[in-house]
C-alpha cells in the first residue's frame, strides 16, 4: 500500500530542501521523492515521499534529521512571512486518495501508525513533538492553535516558538546532524508559554500526525485589501468547511488564499472550480483572480509519480 508523506520545513532556501530530499532517498531504495517546492518569499519548503509506510517512516527521519542541523530557526525571518512553530514544521502522512474519511479507515489506521513510529524517532533525536490525529485526540488546526503557529506572523510577536500543550516526544538532549554530527544543543535558550514546556530556540517544535491527503490549493489576488480577503477566507472555510488563510505576498504584490483541499469524515475533497467560485463571489467588484495553482501534486500525481519512481528503482 503506498501513501504519502509531507514533509514542510522553515526555510526558502532551495539548496537545503534539495539536501532534505537527498537524506529522504539515500535513506532507503523503496521511497520516491515526488515533489519538492521551495517558497523563498514565505521563506518555507516541502518535500513530499510516496512508499510504503515502514520506509517512509525510515526516509522521513533522515529527511527531518537534516532539516535539523540546517536550519536555525531563530535566524529565519520574524515576524514570519508564513507561520510557523518549528524549523521541522509539520510532517503530515496521508492516504493518496481524494476520497472520504471514512473510505480509507485502513489507509488512515496504517498512516497513524507510521505518524507515531517518525514522532518517537524524532524525540530520540532531542526535537520536541506534538502529535496530531485520531490516536492524539485533536486535529492538525487544534494543535496548531495550541502553540505559537498563527501568532508567529503577527509585529512585535516574540521570535521564540512556544506551546500551551503537552509535548508527545523529546524535548532534551542535543539533535544530531544526518552525518552523526551534534548539530544544535537543545538546552540553548528557550522561549516558552505559561503552561508549554521549553521550547529550543534554534528547533521549536514539530508536529507530526496523519489526515487525509491535502491538496495545497493558492488564489492569488490582485485589487484587493488583505481584510476582504481574509473575508472571502471566512465564507471558504462557513460554506465548505476548507483550512484557508490569506496572507500577502510581497514578492508579487497580491493577497494570496493559501487553501488546504481535503476530504471530511463523510465527503471527498472538495473540488477547486467550487472553491474558486465562492471565492469570486466573496471578493468586491474590483478583485480579480490573478492566477491560480497546486502547489505540488494532487493525490493521483503523486500516486503515478511513486510508482514510476519505485518501478525505475526495481
Amino acid at each position: 500500500m503506498l501513501v504519502s508523506c509531507a514533509i514542510y520545513i522553515s526555510s526558502g532556501v532551495a539548496s537545503i530542501a534539495s539536501r532534505v530530499a537527498a537524506s529522504a532517498l539515500a535513506a532507503h531504495p523503496r521511497v520516491a521523492v515526488v515533489d519538492t517546492f521551495t517558497d523563498v518569499a514565505y521563506a518555507r519548503s516541502s518535500v513530499k515521499l510516496v512508499g510504503e509506510t515502514g520506509p517512509l517512516v525510515a526516509a522521513a527521519r533522515a529527511a527531518a534529521a537534516e532539516a535539523l542541523s540546517l536550519i536555525d530557526l531563530s535566524q529565519e525571518p520574524h515576524p514570519a512571512p508564513h507561520p510557523r512553530q518549528g524549523a521541522v514544521d509539520m510532517v503530515s502522512f496521508m492516504p493518496l486518495s481524494e476520497a472520504s474519511a471514512d473510505a480509507l479507515a485502513d489507509e488512515l489506521a496504517a498512516c497513524d501508525v507510521a505518524a507515531w513510529q517518525l514522532g518517537g524517532a524524532l524525540g530520540e533525536l532531542g526535537c520536541p513533538v506534538l502529535m496530531y490525529g485520531p490516536r492524539a485526540a485533536r486535529s492538525l488546526l487544534e494543535t496548531r492553535r495550541g502553540t505559537s503557529f498563527f501568532a508567529s506572523v503577527r509585529a512585535g510577536s516574540p521570535r521564540e516558538a512556544s506551546t500551551s500543550l503537552v509535548l508527545d516526544f523529546g524535548g532534551g538532549g542535543i539533535v544530531p546532524g544526518a552525518d552523526g554530527a551534534a548539530a544544535a544543543a537543545m538546552a540553548a535558550p528557550s522561549g516558552t508559554s505559561a503552561a508549554g514546556p521549553p521550547l529550543p530556540l534554534r528547533a521549536g517544535v514539530a508536529i507530526v500526525g496523519v489526515q487525509p491527503y491535502v491538496t495545497n490549493f493558492n488564489i492569488q489576488v490582485e485589487e484587493a485589501t488583505l481584510d476582504e480577503c481574509r473575508g472571502a477566507a471566512g465564507a471558504l472555510r462557513r460554506e465548505i468547511g476548507v483550512q484557508v488563510m490569506a496572507l500577502p505576498h510581497e514578492a508579487s504584490g497580491t493577497v494570496e488564499i493559501g487553501c488546504n483541499l481535503q476530504a471530511s469524515q463523510q465527503h471527498g475533497s472538495p473540488a477547486r472550480e467550487a472553491v474558486l467560485a465562492l471565492v469570486a463571489s466573496s471578493l468586491p467588484a474590483r478583485a480579480r483572480v490573478r492566477k491560480s495553482y497546486v502547489i505540488g501534486l494532487t493525490p493521483d500525481e503523486a500516486r503515478g509519480e511513486g510508482v514510476r519512481w519505485l518501478a525505475a528503482a526495481a
